[in-house]
């Protein structure tokens, strides 16, 4: 596929309706996808357990979504008049969980299992609405297919250091999408935050 255009038409219209808000997460892509289209952005890292489990995807990924924003309402640092977001994503092949891998190997062993297969990106989201003072919470999934990719090609991109802390072991926003063939859902959730779904709860409200 192609590089994804930054600032494109989701990120500017999420923008217009959320230009400030809070993320309850410590993920640099999902930051730099709220501020490349224009949102201010307070980052609050919230130090609830995560949990995984294998037989139940989108309850492990809602489920941590839902803990996060949970720990960060109860706390000091607590804004009630901005809304707040907090999201989990995992990568599902053939009923295998793929979460962020642990070193190099793995990611390799990641990019030699998706290599011209699909595999669903699942993003657990839960969105705090000042306005309505309370959460929502979603399972936004989308499918990926990975071109058929050449030894030297997985390992040019290991070297780029991207594996690193992303689910799958790739990053779409960087140079990620030279992995990719085509994507069928919303391209912001493989990133890591559904910004079409999530507009949808406050464009209702």
């Amino acid at each position: 596929m192609e590089r994804i255009a930054e600032p494109d038409r989701t990120m500017t219209d999420f923008a217009r309706l959320f230009p400030e808000l809070v993320l309850v997460s410590g993920s640099a892509n999902r930051k730099a996808l709220l501020e490349t289209g224009g949102c201010r952005v307070h980052v609050r890292v919230s130090d609830a357990d995560e949990i995984k489990d294998e037989t139940d995807p989108e309850g492990t990924v809602l489920k941590n979504a839902e803990r996060k924003i949970s720990t960060y309402l109860a706390s000091p640092k607590f804004r009630p008049d901005l809304p707040a977001v907090s999201a989990d994503t995992l990568v599902m092949f053939s009923s295998r969980l793929l979460g962020k891998p642990a070193d190099a190997d793995e990611a390799m062993k990641f990019y030699s299992m998706l290599s011209g297969r699909m595999h669903e990106v699942l993003t657990g989201t839960c969105i705090y609405l000042p306005e309505k003072k309370r959460t929502f919470s979603f399972v936004d999934r989308a499918r990926v297919w990975f071109r058929h990719l050449e030894r030297s090609e997985m390992e040019k991109y290991l070297a780029s250091g991207e594996y690193a802390g992303a689910a799958g072991g790739y990053r779409l926003q960087k140079t990620g999408y030279t992995l990719v063939d085509r994507i069928e859902g919303d391209w912001t959730n493989v990133v890591g935050l559904p910004l079409e779904r999530l507009m949808t709860y406050r464009k209702s409200s």
